[in-house]
């Protein structure tokens, strides 16, 4: 790691301590979005260019309009961050995971309605939220979104061109295959206690299939790739 590198990084992570209270009133402010009652929590989950980002807003959009939603997304608060500018993304994606986990203790303490925009990549991170939640005595969802990977990968590429922001082919493939494996060892794990949806998406990223409270991802769609032969079809 240069040291540009690591001076941004680090830079960006005391911004992001610096400001919790501005990326808070952003996103999470209470005025917008009061606690209630019995809260839930719903994860997305899927690779880059599935469409979790369409889909949460579509379904915060769609949801009954007195219920109030909070959405985070990294890539939202990254958007904050100063010298960011999409190709760097690397470079403040520790920053914008603080950011997120700011948001996330903030919505558990004051009892929001929230989903968390993400890929579900990371096993330990996501169980680790999950189990917070359920702790909180929030209903906990998953929407796990699937798009053929190669058109994923073509949407991924247009998303760089459009907003800058770089996803490289290796982390777009260890996303595809972990997400849908993290998926199905927390619906293992948790069993009832939360819920499992699968989203089936078509080539034109437009809503396809869904089938809800499902206990494993492969029941319903078959992924005939491994990682390498994806890698290979993957230009």
């Amino acid at each position: 790691m240069s040291d540009d590198t690591a001076n941004i990084e680090e830079q960006a992570k005391e911004w992001v301590r610096q400001n919790k209270r501005v990326i808070i009133d952003k996103f999470a402010n209470l005025n917008v979005y009061p606690g209630v009652s019995n809260p839930f929590t719903i994860f997305m989950a899927g690779s880059p260019g599935a469409g979790k980002t369409e889909f949460s807003k579509s379904f915060i959009k769609d949801y009954d309009p007195g219920t109030k939603i909070v959405r985070i997304d990294a890539d939202e608060i990254r958007d904050l961050i100063p010298g960011y500018t999409g190709q760097n993304a690397y470079k403040v994606q520790g920053a914008a995971a603080i950011g997120v986990e700011k948001l996330f203790d903030y919505i558990q303490n004051h009892h929001q309605n929230a989903i968390m925009d993400g890929t579900f990549s990371d096993y330990k991170i996501s169980k680790d939220n999950v189990e917070r939640s359920l702790h909180r005595d929030r209903s906990v969802g998953i929407f796990y979104l699937y798009q053929e990977p190669k058109v994923a990968w073509e949407f991924t590429k247009i998303r760089e061109v459009k907003e800058k922001r770089h996803v490289s082919k290796a982390m777009f493939i260890n996303s595809f295959f972990a997400a849908r494996d993290n998926v199905n060892k927390i619906k293992q794990e948790f069993g009832k206690a939360i819920e499992l949806n699968l989203v089936i998406k078509n080539f034109e990223n437009k809503l396809e299939k869904t089938q809800f409270k499902i206990d494993k991802v492969e029941n319903y769609i078959d992924i005939k790739y491994t990682m390498e032969e994806l890698s290979l079809l993957l230009t």
